[in-house]
């Protein structure tokens, strides 16, 4: 995740990098002090093993929660995807309301 301050220190722009995710597989959920952003990913491998076909899933799930200052209104949250990246828009903790 790479975090970038406004230059007046209003907003905070969070990006991570989600390359090869779908956007199926992410879900942002706004709480009053916080937002979380799950995602998760899937692998297939299949081979053969002693003339029997083997397939393989391997699934990963995983979460960040960032702080939200508070009586942040769900209005001043902005999420979207822009191409492999997942990008938040939010206001400032250091920003006095």
């Amino acid at each position: 995740v790479n975090f970038k301050e406004s230059a007046d220190g209003q907003t905070v722009t969070a990006v991570f990098d989600l390359e090869g995710v779908k956007k199926e597989d992410m879900h942002v959920s706004f709480h009053s002090k916080r937002i979380t952003i799950t995602w998760k990913t899937a692998t297939f491998d299949e081979y053969e093993e002693e003339g029997t076909m083997v397939r393989e899933r391997e699934e990963k799930q995983f979460s960040r929660t960032i702080p939200l200052p508070e009586d942040t209104k769900f209005e001043e949250v902005r999420a979207f995807k822009e191409g492999g990246r997942l990008v938040l828009h939010y206001p400032n903790m250091r920003c006095v309301r």
